[in-house]
């Protein structure tokens, strides 16, 4: 008897000090509130994700009261799955794979774009290859990272370049590794973002040849996380969205500053870095026009064959707007 007392009096103490956890419908452990701490799975070798860099140099997160471990990915369908395995709570994640996952009636939501650019993404190739047009890419290697932007502008671009995926070898590499490859010679054209194809262009030289994705894709760098958790993390969400749009405003207030902590943290010259902030907008906001790039990439994918079978989801369902109408 007295061993029960003392069991239920731990359960209350749990209970109490907020240590509990429930599991939500996807089976995944999820912590309940009160909690002020949260993993946040990070593609962390990205301008895109300058914001977060910012929030995370100065101390914004400390300030709204919410503890934020960064979980380091290299490309934000790696954050994702870690979401869906539930490892972290909240993840950058691109909208197409989103999309990819809502097919797969996985229920993420998306609850801030953190930033955009027409210029992130890229296809970059080698001159010594035959390669100075768009349509020289029949019959060549190109790497790309599944399940990512980088797919969707690859199978995009090919499309409107009249080259048929049949014609081209496609290799998956992770965007780090891609660099390597394309110096190398391994592969003949790599498909990736921002600061890769920098990079890559700088060891390649004279030797490379840059084609704009500017037109096809807008990349809206989004926030996601679990539907269950909407209810039992809503308080640690806001913290990390304001946190975030505090960062917006130092961004926009101290260029130089966050510049050089951008830089600090892709391991990059600021000048570099520089070279390529006029690219991106920063905001936390949700566009409107963000649903009907979910709708038009979820029916590009279904028409040509990336997914098979599955019916479209409710694109609207995929955001959730509540977070970012009331930051200040």
């Amino acid at each position: 008897m007295k061993a029960k007392i003392w069991f239920l009096l731990a359960i209350m103490v749990l209970v109490i000090l907020g240590c509990t956890n429930i599991e939500g419908p996807t089976g995944r452990i999820i912590n309940e509130e009160p909690n002020n701490k949260i993993i946040f799975g990070v593609d962390t070798f990205t301008m895109a994700s300058a914001p977060v860099f910012i929030a995370e140099a100065k101390s914004f997160w400390k300030e709204e009261g919410l503890d934020v471990e960064i979980k380091p990915f290299v490309n934000s369908r790696l954050a994702l799955d870690a979401l869906l395995g539930g490892s972290v709570d909240i993840a950058t994640v691109i909208d197409y794979a989103v999309v990819l996952a809502a097919f797969q009636q996985q229920n993420v939501k998306i609850i801030t774009t953190i930033s955009t650019s027409e210029k992130h993404v890229n296809v970059l190739a080698r001159k010594d290859r035959g390669i100075l047009k768009p349509q020289d890419l029949s019959g060549k290697k190109i790497a790309v990272s599944s399940g990512t932007s980088g797919e969707y502008v690859l199978n995009r671009f090919l499309e409107i370049n009249n080259v048929s995926q049949s014609d081209v070898k496609i290799v998956n590499l992770n965007p780090p590794d891609m660099i390597a490859a394309i110096t190398r010679g391994d592969v003949d054209a790599i498909v990736t973002w921002q600061p890769h194809i920098y990079n890559a262009k700088n060891m390649l030289g004279n030797n490379a040849v840059v084609f704009s994705s500017k037109g096809l894709y807008n990349h809206p760098f989004n926030v996601v996380v679990l539907e269950e958790s909407l209810n039992t993390q809503k308080e640690a969400q806001k913290k990390l969205l304001s946190g975030l749009k505090k960062a917006e405003k130092f961004m926009k207030e101290n260029r130089k500053e966050s510049i050089e902590i951008v830089a600090k943290r892709l391991g990059m010259n600021a000048k570099d870095v520089e070279a390529l902030w006029n690219n991106y907008s920063f905001k936390i906001n949700i566009d409107p026009s963000l649903v009907n790039s979910l709708e038009e990439e979820g029916k590009w994918a279904k028409k040509v064959g990336i997914v098979k079978g599955a019916e479209e989801p409710d694109y609207k369902s995929l955001v959730y707007a509540e977070y970012v109408k009331n930051l200040k």
